[in-house]
């Protein structure tokens, strides 16, 4: 039986991943506070929204992708939020990058009217949500992740049970420290063989064809007389804020257990020179 799903949140990834549902036949309502994204999902056969108060009053399954933990708070218990509606039993699957805390609390804010939080966030880029072939960390009750197996697997080709509420979280926040390090030692690499004469695209070559190829490498195209934009600039799908919104995300969690940093710190302060710079819209 197809179940009624609920997307909040359409923007990169949003979009794409509410349009594959619909591509699966499922009911998909939606909702964001921009209304063209609404509207083009519309025509597609969604149901569109005006809060997420009115997504819960329609949805068994809701995912979330708003921007951060401020906005995921206000979309749960805010004036027309999801704890207004949600039904019993219902399952809420944020999809946002936040940090375990805050998940935590939105399951315990969501725990005494019987609906479920899975911890889901998502890795893969553009290309992967459109595609289908997302890579999810999944967090949270064994039962309701295999009731909501069916959705997840419209968007992603690699789910990952990931532990109890939180530890998709934990896990997404090791990507992303190993995903930023891995783009600044990148970048710095090209920048030091194209000064040193080499071709952009014969060192993309050498070092895809060697310990230091990557997924990273791979999701830029051939390099070519743009090998400039490829210093200001993060791979498909990543922008310097966003990146710096993860990187600040995964200091804060290891100050918190005592984790010291050291690439990381540096790869986070990279990361806020490239937006004092001017890059902060740069993609390739």
């Amino acid at each position: 039986m197809t179940v009624d799903v609920g997307v909040i949140g359409l923007g990169a990834m949003g979009e794409p991943i509410a349009g594959l549902l619909l591509k699966a036949r499922f009911p998909v309502s939606v909702c964001d506070v921009r209304r063209d994204p609404v509207e083009r999902l519309a025509k597609l056969g969604a149901r569109p929204c005006a809060s997420a108060r009115e997504v819960a009053r329609h949805s068994e399954i809701i995912v979330s992708l708003v921007s951060d933990a401020s906005q995921t708070m206000d979309i749960v218990s805010g004036d027309s939020g999801l704890l207004a509606e949600i039904r019993p039993g219902a399952i809420v699957a944020i999809g946002s990058t936040l940090g375990p805390e805050p998940v935590r609390t939105i399951a315990e804010a969501l725990g005494p009217r019987q609906a479920h939080v899975l911890d889901i966030p998502i890795s893969g880029g553009l290309v992967a949500a459109r595609e289908g072939t997302l890579s999810v960390m999944a967090g949270g009750d064994a039962a309701a992740i295999d009731r909501a197996m069916p959705v997840l697997r419209v968007f992603a080709s690699e789910i990952t049970r990931t532990g109890g509420v939180g530890s998709g979280q934990t896990a997404k926040l090791a990507h992303q420290l190993v995903f930023g390090v891995n783009v600044m030692a990148l970048l710095e690499g090209l920048a030091l063989g194209v000064a040193g004469g080499l071709e952009p695209d014969v060192l993309k070559q050498v070092l895809g064809r060697g310990l230091a190829n990557s997924a990273v490498l791979q999701a830029w195209p051939d390099l070519g007389p743009r090998w400039k934009g490829m210093l200001e600039a993060t791979p498909p799908g990543a922008t310097p804020p966003n990146m710096r919104k993860d990187l600040h995300l995964v200091l804060e969690f290891a100050r918190g257990i005592g984790v010291p940093l050291f690439i990381g710190s540096q790869a986070s302060v990279i990361a806020d020179a490239g937006i004092a710079t001017g890059h902060g819209d740069s993609r390739l």
